[in-house]
């Protein structure tokens, strides 16, 4: 019989990795007629909150607590993140509209201890390459579930593609999960070790660009690019010809396959709509004028901002929700002074990161691709406003995290005792 441990470590980064599949089949409804309680976990992602803070309960079982304090935090990191926590905890107390600001910063709360608690747990109860794993099965049945669903859906002329597609209700952001995963599998496939585990990541990623590419995400597929020209020049694993020749072949076969495919008939979806509005008038999708007015609604409360949430409240336009812009995002949410203090913890890691992939590669490589892809999406996207691609940045920083300089140091506990973010 396996221990207790062994099972948690055998089921741990497939809880992460299912989060996404999960909340598709807890909120299936191709009739786009949801029951109060699938609103709500649709509203929240309750699937993600609850494999995080499944991690998050092993991890401090296992004494998360006992470690983190000594933990090596440079001063102003560490000043930083309290500063930070003070600022989201003010202003989302103190919002507007208190509904969205309380519960989505106690989620970046959650995301910061799941990412801490994973730093914690590799090298104890898993391994990077375990998530790496955990993800691409997580999305090889998501990818059976997009088909299911495609194929329930009673009326396609008629259906509500923005609001009422599976999990995400606006049918281009699935491109924040799908872009992630095929970036993840173009990284996963450049550090196989077999052509079984070459080949599976190599599908996975070309289908998961498909997707991308079917579904009109065209922000989500320059994403992927962009990731996979930063991942060329950061991780010697992705500099291969190999590398670059199964990804340029998955991206044509997902081309090819796409272009035959039928298409959904609604504006924003499909190839031939996005090749149209980029080349057309309408490039930005209206987001300079998103942009526009988030500015002025910053430039109107600058210091601390208004709270996590409330740009319908201080910045409306329409029914968006968000600026399609992280740092818009932030500023909005805890004005500038929040921004420095997530730039600094953001360079901070960076400098560390960088010189960790490009030593270590193996599985961190996976990870950098997939979080580099998300990083880019949430430039002109909302790509880190939504807690599932928000959870898949968290558990891929924190991945390479868990290996500055090299490997971390464990005390007698097996807790981390330094991570080297200086």
């Amino acid at each position: 019989m396996p221990s207790a441990d062994g099972i948690t470590r055998y089921i741990l980064p497939y809880l992460v990795g299912l989060a996404a599949p999960l909340l598709v089949a807890l909120t299936w409804s191709p009739s786009t007629t949801w029951t109060p309680l699938q609103l709500v976990i649709r509203s929240w992602s309750l699937p993600v909150a609850f494999a995080e803070l499944s991690v998050i309960g092993i991890a401090i079982a296992e004494g998360l607590f006992r470690a983190v304090p000594r933990w090596n935090w440079p001063r102003p990191v560490a000043i930083a993140l309290v500063a930070l926590l003070l600022i989201a905890s003010t202003t989302a107390l103190t919002a507007a509209a208190k509904d969205p600001a309380v519960p989505m910063t106690i989620y970046w709360i959650v995301h910061a201890l799941f990412a801490l608690s994973t730093v914690y747990m590799c090298g104890r109860l898993l391994e990077p390459v375990d998530l790496v794993r955990g993800f691409l099965v997580g999305f090889a049945v998501f990818a059976a579930e997009f088909f299911l669903f495609l194929h329930a859906i009673p009326d396609w002329a008629n259906f509500n593609w923005k609001n009422g597609f599976m999990a995400f209700a606006h049918i281009r952001h699935v491109g924040y999960y799908v872009g992630a995963m095929a970036a993840l599998g173009f990284g996963a496939m450049a550090v196989a070790r077999s052509r079984r585990e070459r080949l599976w990541a190599w599908a996975s990623a070309s289908l998961a660009f498909g997707m991308v590419l079917w579904t009109g995400s065209r922000g989500a597929a320059v994403a992927v690019v962009g990731a996979l020209v930063i991942g060329a020049a950061v991780a010697p694993p992705m500099r291969k010809l190999a590398a670059w020749g199964g990804a340029l072949a998955g991206m044509a076969a997902a081309l090819a396959v796409v272009l035959v495919a039928p298409a959904a008939p609604y504006y924003l979806m499909g190839l031939t709509h996005a090749v149209q509005q980029t080349t057309g008038r309408d490039v930005t999708t209206g987001r300079t004028h998103i942009w526009l007015n988030a500015i002025h609604a910053i430039e109107k409360h600058p210091l601390l901002g208004y709270g996590d949430g409330q740009m319908h409240a201080v910045a409306p336009i329409t029914d968006l929700i968000q600026p399609h812009d992280i740092i818009l995002q932030i500023a909005l949410a805890w004005g500038l002074v929040g921004l420095v203090c997530v730039a600094l913890i953001a360079v901070a890691y960076a400098v560390r990161a960088v010189p960790t992939v490009r030593r270590q590669g193996g599985a961190l490589v996976p990870a950098f691709m997939a979080m580099t892809a998300i990083g880019i999406l949430s430039l002109y996207d909302g790509a880190l406003f939504y807690p599932l691609p928000q959870s898949i940045f968290a558990a891929c920083a924190a991945v390479i995290a868990s290996r500055w300089n090299g490997s971390a140091e464990f005390d007698e506990d097996g807790g981390v005792v330094d991570a080297h973010m200086t």
